[in-house]
């Protein structure tokens, strides 16, 4: 029993004729009664009283009820399935270290939601190397970090590169320089060290690890020392927001950067809406870089 048969013995019910209800399907009168004929012949009995289509049998009101609800639900199936397949629906998880998950990642959120809002977004706010671990298990789709060394399996695309900036209180002596800020105008007593230090192979940064007489890891309370006067420090400038008691100071080491990267599972195909998401993410991204050469 084919469901687009079912479709056609509705549309003679609801039609009350069969040239109305073959217009409204697109088939002959003949081709309708041929239809029904073969829907009787497997049920083993009449769907109508007489020949004129108006009446229901007991067999025929008990075939309408059920092939309404058996085409309610096709309908709503496929329905989903296409939506599904368009990035409409579904969950796309994601992990990214804190500056992007609080600097690039809203926007490509907020436009998620704007283009597909039934969408479940899981967000994981963790360091580099947490976010490579969950990418590599499975536990998110993709990720947005800076690897320290390549991973098995995990496909690195750049995304863009992080200028490092040297972070100071609103009114330290670096803000008057009138230039960008060179490695020896940092007093090694006064700089804070943090866990990105590590990520540089140049003397001048290794000295000034060396000769700093404290060390915050976590970006927040990191800022906020810098904020009440503790030091200075250097950050990937999409780490650092606006706020009114640091000062956010170019530095004249050119090459003093990160690459934050988009991290994916080679050869794995995600979901139409991590796919939907990855896209957003590729763009976002983009726009900053411009917006920041």
């Amino acid at each position: 029993m084919k469901l687009e048969h079912l479709r056609m013995f509705l549309a003679v019910v609801d039609a009350g004729e069969l040239a109305q209800a073959g217009d409204r399907v697109g088939r002959t009168p003949a081709a309708l009664s041929m239809t029904l004929k073969q829907l009787e012949s497997e049920l083993g009995g009449p769907l109508f009283e007489g020949e004129r289509k108006i009446r229901l049998s007991p067999l025929g009101i008990y075939v309408r009820a059920h092939a309404q609800r058996a085409i309610a639900e096709y309908d709503s199936a496929v329905a989903h399935m296409l939506r599904y397949a368009s990035g409409a629906l579904g969950t796309a998880k994601v992990a990214a270290v804190p500056s992007a998950a609080t600097r690039l990642l809203p926007r490509v959120i907020g436009q998620m939601r704007r283009q597909y809002p039934q969408v479940r977004v899981d967000l994981r706010d963790i360091d580099s190397a947490a976010v490579g671990s969950a990418v590599a298990s499975g536990a998110v789709d993709f990720g947005v970090a800076t690897l320290p060394e390549p991973l098995p399996g995990i496909l690195a695309e750049p995304l863009f590169a992080d200028r490092f900036v040297l972070v100071c209180p609103a009114r330290h002596s670096l803000t008057k320089l009138g230039r960008d800020v060179r490695w020896k105008d940092i007093d090694a007593a006064e700089f804070i060290a943090n866990g990105l230090c590590a990520r540089f192979n140049v003397p001048e940064v290794a000295a000034l690890v060396e000769g700093s007489l404290l060390t915050v890891r976590n970006t927040t309370s990191l800022l906020t020392f810098v904020e009440q006067g503790f030091g200075v420090t250097i950050l990937p400038a999409l780490a650092v927001p606006a706020a009114d008691g640091l000062a956010i100071l170019p530095l004249a080491d050119q090459s003093a950067a990160r690459s934050l990267e988009l991290l994916t599972r080679r050869g794995e195909t995600l979901s139409p809406a991590s796919q939907a998401l990855l896209g957003l993410t590729r763009t976002a991204a983009a726009e900053l870089a411009l917006a920041w050469s």
